[in-house]
């Protein structure tokens, strides 16, 4: 029988019984219409967007009562991530839409969850590497099936760190502050942000950056650096379609 797990909360441990396998969505691009001048029909212009995709789960309650609903409904709002028994290997950034009322769950014990579910499904467990000694080309692997936006991090020993991926560079500069306080530096790709912790807080240095945020096509991803760091790993973070 299928189960899910809502930002920690298990449906087994809520007492929602499911009624149908689920079966996650997929995504594609959006297109919009375009016509042209002196043309006989509209053309389909694919855009670089995923639309959103919607999941209903139908499921009853195992002893629905006012106390137990009340528990399920606390739970199961607002946004999150979803992981589903299903794919057990990957998770999906959803929004919950409001659940039926309570008075009529109480009656049927009948509980469609239905949600909004943003592109894409990620990784449980994404490839992570150590590429310290990535001064040549090393290889990393993206087995998703769309292009990955990593998360590199890295020590600086020296002001500017240049990280060349598939032969195309990304700088970061200005970084003697984060040399003399050792502090880890992030680029976040998907985000498109670069910062460095101190003191458990996230300082932003994004416009410390040039050139556009690294992406991973799928297959294999060459990537190198300068050499001017003590330490650097990349999370692939894997996605699929």
């Amino acid at each position: 029988m299928s189960r899910f797990i809502f930002n920690g909360h298990d449906s087994d441990d809520l007492g929602i019984m499911i009624r149908k396998p689920i079966v996650r969505p997929t995504w594609g691009n959006e297109y919009a219409e375009a016509a042209l001048a002196g043309g006989l029909r509209k053309l389909m212009q694919k855009s670089n967007y995923y639309d959103n995709a919607s999941l209903t789960i139908e499921t009853y309650v195992h002893e629905a009562t006012q106390a137990k609903m009340r528990q399920i409904y606390s739970a199961l709002n607002g946004e999150g991530k979803l992981w589903i028994s299903t794919a057990p290997d990957e998770y999906i950034d959803v929004i919950m839409s409001p659940l039926i009322p309570e008075t009529v769950a109480l009656l049927s014990a009948e509980l469609p969850i239905n949600m909004t579910c943003l592109p894409f499904a990620y990784a449980v467990s994404p490839t992570e590497l150590d590429l310290t000694d990535a001064t040549d080309y090393t290889t990393v692997p993206n087995a998703g099936t769309m292009y990955s936006a990593p998360e590199i991090s890295f020590v600086p020993t020296a002001e500017q760190v240049t990280v060349n991926v598939n032969g195309k560079e990304f700088i970061v500069s200005g970084l003697s502050e984060q040399v003399s306080g050792q502090n880890t530096v992030i680029i976040d790709c998907d985000l498109e942000v670069v910062y460095y912790i101190q003191s458990n807080q996230k300082i932003d240095i994004t416009y410390k950056s040039k050139y556009n945020f690294p992406l991973l096509h799928t297959g294999d991803n060459y990537i190198k650096h300068d050499g001017n760091i003590s330490s650097m790993t990349i999370n692939v973070k894997e996605r699929w379609l």
